[in-house]
């Protein structure tokens, strides 16, 4: 009998600390997430457009995240030119660029677009999205250094199959809305394990308004779909009266046109604007 209650008596302490060690893990997740994520309905800006897509926004100051289609926040996508940003940290930490300004010859090839066909440099290979440029770096860097980095970063599924220098195109990298946002908080608050100067040049390269009371800082993306329909991305994050808000938009549609590509803009800004973070 004694043995019986000394059993039970020990089963009831290891319980006990068993319920106490959840207790404290739950507790301690809690307070090191400190975030709260709203779901906010912003169909009719995309309803509007035509288009099928998702939002997600961070707020860094408040700890807030405010989500629209929170599945399909959580699908993976080719991101296609928003690789761009992770690439040309990469490019300037392996020196296959030293800065910006720095010339990059082109080798005669003709493309579709006049930009694209003349000598280069990190600015205007960003900003007009040269894929050339972009080509080049991969041949130089290789797969393998590639895998160091986007494990490093954390970057999407890290799945750097088919052409080896185009993967972020046409091979089997994918991210999602929300990582695309995690990325991008990691990148601009100097969290990823590479020198300050190489993420503060791409910094400059991401500004696309700046006028005195915010800067509006991004990236476009538009790729191609298994099933022939395209995704587009715009990317990127809004620093306003000592804050920051990044943000990341896609939707997907039947054709890669001027038109389709402007809604990227009109459509991030409108929800921008909704939320109070643009005026």
């Amino acid at each position: 009998m004694n043995n019986y209650f000394h059993l039970k008596l020990i089963t009831k302490l290891i319980m006990k600390r068993f319920y106490l060690s959840i207790f404290l893990i739950i507790t301690i997740l809690q307070v090191n997430s400190g975030q709260t994520t709203k779901t906010v309905d912003f169909k009719k800006h995309f309803d509007e457009a035509g288009v099928n897509g998702c939002f997600v926004l961070y707020d860094l100051k408040d700890s807030i995240y405010v989500k629209y289609n929170t599945q399909r926040c959580d699908s993976l996508y080719t991101p296609a030119s928003t690789f761009k940003i992770p690439n040309s940290v990469i490019a300037l930490e392996e020196k296959i660029v030293k800065s910006d300004t720095q010339t990059i010859k082109w080798d005669g090839k003709i493309w579709d677009r006049k930009e694209m066909n003349q000598d280069q440099d990190l600015r205007t290979a960003f900003k007009y999205s040269v894929i050339w440029v972009y080509f080049e770096f991969a041949r130089k860097l290789g797969l393998e250094k590639y895998k160091e980095y986007l494990t490093s970063f954390d970057y999407g599924n890290k799945d750097l199959s088919g052409p080896e220098d185009k993967f972020w195109l046409s091979g089997g990298l994918r991210i999602s809305a929300n990582q695309q946002v995690e990325f991008l908080k990691n990148f601009y608050t100097y969290r990823l394990n590479v020198f300050k100067s190489s993420i503060d040049v791409v910094k400059r390269l991401m500004v696309l308004e700046a006028p005195r009371d915010y800067k509006f800082s991004g990236k476009t993306g538009g790729g191609y779909l298994p099933d022939q329909k395209v995704i587009m991305w715009l990317v990127g994050y809004v620093e306003k009266a000592g804050n920051v808000y990044f943000y990341a938009l896609n939707f997907t549609c039947d054709k890669y046109t001027a038109e389709t590509g402007k809604l990227r803009f009109s459509i991030t800004k409108n929800i921008l604007k909704e939320l109070k973070v643009l005026p």
